[in-house]
């Protein structure tokens, strides 16, 4: 008697290892598909943008996550994650609060600075640093002659600048290549202290403020670079201001931010400034997308700002009183976050509300990142609902 064949019945454990070997496949061909299309430059992105996928499989417990507020030293948006420096290590956070990754570091002084999908993170009066992602460290280095960092930037493309105290002069501009092993460029600036770099988008140019004193009155520097040239592409030259913040918009155009004005530079040469006149610094920030927005305190009354915000053509969008003092400030996308005394504000770059939400007073920051608002409190991390 011939013997009856057996039926195959899957198991729920194959079944659930089917559906998600089915998911990880989609997701890798999804991905890929997107990369051709968007042209995504390097392998490091991929591999960024697959691993946080996979990782993203395995949730977190959700926000609030708590968080020792005395250890962080900066906190920002990277690639559309929370992206927390802390005295002993870094940490990306996916929208599930999952730590997509934790990477330790020593620095004394740690700080970053971030663009695209990198970060360069550095110790600031020491002579190391690495560039990371979300997901993996990509490269550790140190400067040479043990050069003291003073400050750092990252580009679009991956390539990174330093700023350095040097011996051979008061400080130095030093660009390395996108493998971060060959110098492109570098620059010795003779009497004056570099306090801020960037780089534009297309990995051509360099823009840095430098800050210096002649017959005992300060003065202050916008110089930008080419890279295929030695001399100074465009120079501006600054009386009785301190350039605080250099950051290259869209289309060759340069903003820098001081105590006592704001400045546009144009197409790299023509420069127009919005002096504060009887109004103080508050607070500003840059997007990637070339907005910038400023708030200023009215007559130094900090219960009485206005929010200023530029688009990356520099026309200004929007201008917005408040009567409580601005405590956080950020822009990300096309959506600028303004922490209040007791109030979360998510606004549109032309001042229109996005979407609000209250606040007390242990909050620190806001983060925006699409339809998720994150605040920053201390002890935690909030989803904001």
């Amino acid at each position: 008697m011939a013997k009856k064949k057996r039926k195959f019945q899957m198991t729920h454990g194959m079944s659930v290892a089917l559906r998600v070997a089915v998911a990880v496949i989609v997701v890798v061909v999804l991905f890929l598909m997107a990369a051709e299309r968007l042209n995504i430059a390097t392998v490091t992105d991929i591999n960024d943008s697959l691993r946080s996928s996979f990782s993203g499989m395995n949730p977190g417990s959700g926000y609030p996550y708590k968080i020792n507020s005395s250890s962080v030293r900066g906190m920002t948006v990277l690639n559309g994650d929370l992206y927390i420096l802390t005295s002993q290590d870094t940490v990306s956070l996916d929208s599930t609060a999952n730590e997509i990754k934790r990477s330790s570091h020593t620095f004394s002084q740690p700080a970053f600075a971030t663009r695209g999908s990198k970060a360069v993170v550095y110790n600031r009066n020491g002579n190391r640093f690495r560039v990371e992602n979300r997901t993996d460290t990509l490269f550790t280095g140190e400067t040479p002659d043990d050069e003291k960092i003073i400050t750092a930037a990252i580009g679009a493309k991956g390539n990174i600048a330093l700023a350095t105290f040097s011996n051979d002069c008061t400080s130095k501009l030093t660009v390395y290549s996108t493998n971060y092993k060959k110098t492109v460029f570098g620059w010795n600036c003779a009497q004056d202290t570099i306090t801020s770099v960037d780089l534009s988008d297309n990995g051509k140019y360099a823009a840095v403020c430098v800050v210096g004193a002649r017959d005992g009155e300060i003065y202050s520097k916008v110089v930008i670079f080419d890279f295929d040239y030695s001399e100074p592409k465009a120079e501006f030259e600054y009386f009785d201001t301190a350039m605080l913040a250099v950051h290259f918009g869209k289309n060759d155009n340069v903003v820098a931010v001081g105590d006592d004005r704001i400045s546009f530079i144009k197409g790299l040469k023509n420069k127009e400034d919005m002096e504060y006149g009887s109004s103080a610094l508050s607070n500003f920030a840059f997007s990637e997308d070339g907005y910038t927005v400023l708030a200023l305190s009215e007559h130094g009354s900090t219960n009485n700002e206005k929010l200023y915000c530029f688009s990356p053509n520099l026309s200004r969008t929007c201008e917005k009183k408040f009567e409580s003092v601005i405590k956080s400030l950020g822009i990300y996308k096309g959506h600028i976050s303004v922490l209040l005394e007791n109030q979360v504000l998510v606004l549109k770059t032309n001042g229109g509300t996005y979407k609000k939400y209250d606040a007390d007073n242990t909050a620190i920051a806001v983060y925006s990142i699409g339809n998720r608002t994150y605040l920053y409190t201390t002890g935690e991390i909030k989803r904001c609902k």
